[in-house]
């Protein structure tokens, strides 16, 4: 900061007090860049003869460097891995913060085309017309960008703010406002429980990636909707719907709105299907997905009706807790309503309580999930055929793939040994994980390592000394203790 010609105690000074570094260093890391630069300053001014003193004093000649010993390769590799991170994270907070700046100075001027006198969408279309003259856009463009920007900052506050610092991505606020949309449309939900969600949900985002986010946010936004799940469904089933929308150059796209249970399970088969086609096939995988849909509708069977292929069952990874299965009465009961939890499908769409009952009695083979009533991480099951019992337990536990940030379901993923069988790893539940295909890779092909803690948690580390815990989300609910009764309130005479 001081070769800026920037005081630098006073620099970090205002972003203590609130200013924002263009860079996005806190106040903190910028007062460890001082003292490092400093230090060095000070070894080379140590390291100077007296006549290179004398030059920078009477001519201003430039001080001259420390001399470092010669840079190995992989030095050099890890120093241009952390340049490219370190860098590439300063311009995502750059980016998140203009985006910010832009949508606070869109929603200040959409509040004050409100106020003003008139039609309040005259006065918007009329700003915006103008705005979308300066940017090359359309009025009816602007229009929709703006309303947008005004949504965020005056209904999600906390999350606009998270954003506009850098610590949640553009994505995760977008997480948030689809998520969220319901509750703030829920008159029964108030105010301050809206806000209590979304601060929680911002807590998780800086911690997690958007498509984890999107799973956790939909339970937790389900807990404290007012009408129930299952109405909820009940009344979406209802717009249920097929459409055709041009893709131009003689392709369309089928689009059909359905039950999530349905669409899995059809996107199951289909995937089933793919897979065992002849190696000889020239066609790719999405190409035989998509080949396969249009002949099982159309003609009843999927392409060259295969042998084995026409028949396939579909396969979808549901869990069901108990309190779903159990009568009506569960919702006169308050000691039962608590433990409410939605069934999930594969932990991120929730299912309705019919369709999880409907699931449960068409099932001939039960497999029991028993969760940890503290953590709410499984710990054991059983079956009345007890097959491949270790591959069920850590569906359960894991759920999704373990990767850093991944949430591929642990259907589509790969159990591995998180220590090498060959190098003398166990087949034990804790030596085990789901990784999909692409973080396999990432563990077996690069430098990334990981290893297991106790309670499955799984700890990467990246070549640059990152350490990112992925730990097992709760698969049912949770207890807690319950807080100690207040002695200030007293019972009122009869």
């Amino acid at each position: 900061m001081d070769s800026w010609g920037i005081d630098g105690e006073e620099y970090i000074a205002a972003v203590r007090a609130g200013a924002l570094d263009p860079f996005g260093q806190t106040a903190s890391q910028l007062q460890e860049s001082l003292d490092d630069f400093d230090r060095e300053f000070s070894e080379r001014l140590m390291a100077m003869t007296d006549a290179e003193i004398e030059a920078a004093a009477t001519s201003g000649a430039p001080i001259p460097p420390l001399p470092l010993p010669p840079e190995s390769a992989a030095l050099e590799r890890f120093r241009l891995d952390d340049e490219f991170v370190g860098r590439l994270r300063a311009l995502e907070t750059q980016s998140a913060r203009i985006e910010g700046e832009r949508r606070a100075l869109m929603a200040a001027h959409m509040q004050r085309a409100i106020d003003l006198p008139g039609k309040t969408s005259s006065n918007v279309q009329e700003l915006a017309a103008m705005a979308g003259v300066a940017l090359g856009l359309t009025t009816r463009g602007m229009v929709g960008r703006i309303t947008d920007a005004w949504t965020l900052v005056h209904e999600l506050p906390a999350a606009h703010r998270a954003a506009a610092e850098g610590r949640i991505t553009v994505s995760h606020l977008r997480v948030i406002d689809k998520e969220t949309r319901p509750l703030r449309l829920d008159a029964g939900v108030p105010a301050t429980e809206t806000a209590r969600v979304i601060d929680a949900l911002v807590d998780i985002a800086e911690r997690t990636s958007s498509s984890r986010l999107a799973a956790r946010a939909k339970k937790i936004v389900d807990k404290v909707l007012t009408e129930p799940l299952q109405a909820r469904h009940e009344c979406a089933r209802e717009r249920r719907t097929v459409e055709v929308f041009p893709a131009g150059d003689g392709m369309a796209d089928l689009v059909a709105r359905m039950p999530a249970l349905e669409a899995a399970a059809i996107l199951d088969r289909l995937t089933q299907a793919a897979r065992k086609k002849p190696k000889d096939n020239p066609r790719t995988f999405d190409q035989f997905r998509a080949d396969a849909l249009q002949e099982l509708l159309l003609a009843g069977v999927v392409p060259e009706d295969l042998h084995g292929v026409s028949p396939i069952k579909a396969q979808v990874a549901i869990t069901i807790p108990a309190t779903e299965l159990l009568h009506d009465p569960v919702e006169q009961d308050p000691a039962l309503q608590a433990l409410r939890f939605p069934a999930a499908l594969d932990g991120m769409v929730l299912v309705d309580r019919d369709t999880a009952r409907r699931i449960a009695a068409d099932t001939t083979t039960w497999q029991r999930l028993f969760t940890d009533p503290v953590t709410g991480v499984p710990v054991t099951v059983d079956s009345y055929r007890p097959s491949k019992a270790q591959q069920r337990w850590l569906a359960g536990r894991d759920g999704r793939c373990r990767g850093p940030g991944c949430s591929r379901p642990a259907l589509r993923a790969d159990l591995d040994h998180t220590k090498d069988f060959a190098k003398g790893g166990t087949t034990s539940v804790g030596n085990l994980g789901h990784l999909c295909r692409s973080d396999h890779m990432l563990k077996h092909d690069t430098r990334w390592r990981v290893e297991q803690l106790p309670g499955g948690v799984m700890r990467w580390t990246s070549p640059i000394g990152q350490v990112i815990d992925d730990v097992p989300e709760p698969a049912g609910p949770t207890f807690t203790e319950a807080p100690p009764p207040r002695t200030d309130v007293h019972p009122a005479p009869f």
